[in-house]
């Protein structure tokens, strides 16, 4: 998850926390009578207090635009080209979705935000959780993301990752439920939210569970033990070249941690089999080591959370749709040029309009608002997904893009190609578009690359036909 949607996350999950906190505190007002009016204004509220970081969810220097409108007779909130429009039915809220086409916005059910809310006769916590649940639609269509708050995991995830941060140690089951129950008002009881977790033995006879580096990742307030983290890789690759353990003291001395933080590297190196294995020490971590894991190599170029997290999937990829080599190594952004262009293991995506010289000499009027289109299409699903354009009308009418993850970029050439194929063309411009996916080592130069596994994009690329894309590993 990237930093900035991380961050809208986080925000989003503290507002969502606090209305929870007051109402198993009986302090939340849902204005019985008027709870329509009532919903509207909160919601509204929310976008107005969530309006930095929804900005920044695309990271610095690519702020969404955002157009928080208090008025509940207004125009509705904006998000990016995404509107909803909230209206008082009485009982029942209905909430409507808008896109924007030519600068102006025209209602769009396919947008999925179109729907009744009662929110009459509920429960104080229902009517929270229709609140942020309507939130939460309207800001991943908007932003084309997964927030990853789909159920009430996120709750219970948070909650695991405070009593690790502060205590230095996983909660058990028990101990989970009853620190979520009497902080906050919640609906699963206590078998519900044993099913959401993975039983991992017992501990005094309680489930003893704990949480992913992934999930600690997109919590709050887990920063400093993610960063300690990424520096023990750093470690135990250097341990892997000296032939030797890592140690707790090792730790200790080289990243200067104090005796809780080197506790919880201990408990969250034993959760990353592909840097860490065969663990001696006590059970509560007051003494670890390890052997640096036989993968450890493959993670010597990782920068951040997010590439640690690329290149476990790639080195344990099993999906047989997306071709990858067997072991894939990491992607790592070039600062030294500052373009911020990823380089490493990469993944291209490369387009072309079939048969567009033919459609350019019959209807060159039309072909130029039909590629205006085409290229508005591509430009935002590459964005979207966030890969990087690095060139527009190459040869032919070609794009060439590229991103950190293969996942990325085929979500892209499968946004772009399901945006083209459902577009009206005229029957004069009947554009097909042909795509071709590689992941591949290559170094960024002066915003562009050089390298055998572009020569191999775009010969792949001619081997497809309109409206596929073919896919490859280097």
């Amino acid at each position: 998850m990237q930093p900035g949607v991380v961050g809208l996350r986080s925000a989003v999950t503290a507002l969502w926390a606090e209305d929870l906190r007051t109402v198993r505190e009986d302090r939340y007002d849902t204005d019985r009578g008027k709870e329509a009016l009532a919903f509207i204004q909160r919601f509204n509220a929310t976008v107005s207090q969530l309006r930095a970081p929804i900005q920044q969810a695309w990271g610095p220097g690519g702020l969404v635009h955002v157009a928080d409108n208090p008025d509940v007779a207004g125009p509705g909130q904006r998000v990016s080209q995404v509107r909803i429009k909230l209206r008082n039915h009485g009982d029942a809220v209905v909430s409507e979705g808008f896109g924007y086409s030519a600068g102006s916005p025209s209602a769009n059910p396919s947008l999925g935000l179109d729907r009744e809310i009662k929110v009459a006769g509920i429960s104080a916590v229902q009517f929270v959780q229709e609140l942020y649940g309507t939130l939460v639609g309207f800001l991943q269509t908007a932003l084309n993301v997964d927030l990853v708050l789909a159920n009430s995991l996120w709750l219970y995830e948070q909650v695991a990752a405070d009593y690790f941060t502060a205590g230095a140690r996983w909660p058990t089951l028990g101990e989970l439920y009853q620190g979520a129950t009497r902080e906050f008002a919640i609906e699963d009881s206590f078998q519900t939210v044993s099913g959401m977790f993975k039983s991992e033995g017992l501990v005094d006879g309680d489930v003893a569970i704990s949480l992913s580096v992934e999930q600690l990742q997109r919590c709050s307030g887990t920063q400093t033990d993610m960063d300690n983290f990424m520096s023990a890789i750093r470690l135990a690759v250097e341990a892997d070249q000296a032939m030797r353990r890592i140690t707790r003291d090792d730790a200790i001395r080289e990243l200067k941690l104090d005796e809780a933080a080197a506790t919880k590297l201990g408990r969250l190196l034993a959760l990353a089999p592909d840097i860490c294995r065969d663990r001696e020490g006590d059970d509560d971590y007051a003494t670890w080591s390890f052997l640096p894991s036989y993968n450890v190599h493959f993670f010597r170029r990782v920068k951040s959370i997010d590439d640690y997290l690329a290149t476990v999937s790639n080195v344990n990829l099993t999906n047989g749709f997306v071709l990858v080599s067997d072991v894939a190594r990491p992607t790592r952004v070039n600062h030294e040029d500052g373009d911020g262009l990823p380089d490493g293991v990469v993944t291209f995506l490369m387009t072309d309009v079939v048969e567009s010289t033919q459609l350019w000499l019959q209807n060159r009027a039309q072909m130029y608002g039909a590629m205006r289109r085409h290229d508005q299409l591509l430009a935002a699903a590459i964005e979207a997904n966030h890969g990087v354009v690095l060139k527009e009308r190459g040869e032919g009418d070609s794009f060439f893009a590229v991103f950190h993850r293969p996942t990325d970029a085929l979500a892209a050439a499968f946004d772009a190609q399901a945006g083209l194929m459902s577009e009206r063309w005229t029957d004069n411009v009947p554009l097909a578009v042909r795509m071709a996916i590689l992941t591949g080592e290559a170094e960024a130069q002066d915003r562009d690359y050089r390298s055998p596994a572009v020569n191999r994009c775009a010969k792949l690329r001619r081997r497809a036909v309109g409206n596929q894309t073919t896919t490859c590993a280097w």
